[in-house]
């Protein structure tokens, strides 16, 4: 989603026509306004080559290119600022396929139905959509690349941050399809108004984030579009990455090449 947003927003800035394969999974989830191609290997041969530098900061001297020719841009291209100018544009486009909503509705509409008849609410209730990742950071190569997962103290700190905002909120926590991460939900997510999710496909999950009225995230790209598409007030776990780690290195100093300013930090 990350490339798909900036690719679109660097050819609108440079007046270029994107290229996407048809059979790319993303044109499986939204209907996407651009030029679709069977494969884009023949056309990519003669392209001119650019990498990126640092996957998570947004760099200018990517974008001093020749418009004339046909340039292929290499990396994840991790920063909102590459299209916030297209934004209404790109949300236009990143709606789920109907199919996926209607999964995702009623996912929340049960799991508040159930809520409310429990505990004899008639009020209008705040969803904040929870996004908890761990396992696969937790693997020792990614340790060694310097990510931190988010502890217990972050979500109990998150959580406070939003009760003491609203009256009335309730929390749908979503997590990995993961054992590890499923035992660790249970035994440190906890709460009266704390609701948790059982494992769904994991675009039905996002789609059923987006859908809340706010968010919070702890590591990785998966939470960051949920909340973006949620576009609420989202709150993010801001110690993802160990300092003088290579993956911190991989941020702008204040890392809000990748985090909006908007968003809160904890």
């Amino acid at each position: 989603m990350f490339i798909y947003a900036s690719l679109f927003g660097i050819s609108r800035d440079k007046n270029m026509t994107l290229l996407l394969n048809s059979h790319d999974e993303i044109n499986t989830i939204f209907q996407l306004n651009v030029t679709q191609l069977r494969s884009t290997k023949r056309i990519c041969r003669s392209s001119v080559v650019i990498q990126e530098r640092l996957p998570c900061t947004y760099d200018p001297e990517i974008l001093n290119f020749d418009r004339r020719k046909v340039v292929k841009l290499k990396g994840f291209l991790q920063s909102w600022k590459y299209f916030i100018k297209y934004e209404d544009e790109i949300r236009k486009q990143f709606v789920f396929e109907r199919l996926i909503r209607d999964q995702a509705r009623e996912i929340i509409n049960n799991h508040i139905n159930e809520y409310k008849s429990k505990n004899d609410l008639h009020n209008h209730l705040t969803i904040v959509g929870v996004h908890i990742r761990r396992g696969d950071y937790l693997r020792p190569d990614n340790k060694e690349l310097g990510y931190n997962v988010a502890p217990k103290s972050y979500i109990e700190k998150a959580f406070a941050f939003f009760r003491n905002k609203f009256t009335h909120c309730v929390f749908l926590v979503f997590t990995n399809p993961n054992k590890n991460d499923i035992k660790w939900m249970e035994k440190n997510v906890k709460g009266p108004d704390v609701i948790k999710i059982g494992a769904n496909k994991r675009i039905v999950d996002m789609c059923a984030l987006s859908q809340c009225n706010h968010t919070i995230i702890t590591v990785g790209t998966f939470g960051w579009w949920a909340a973006w598409l949620s576009n609420g007030t989202t709150v993010y776990f801001k110690n993802v990455a160990v300092q003088n780690s290579q993956l911190r290195q991989y941020f702008s100093e204040d890392m809000l090449d990748f985090f909006p300013s908007q968003w809160i930090g904890l």
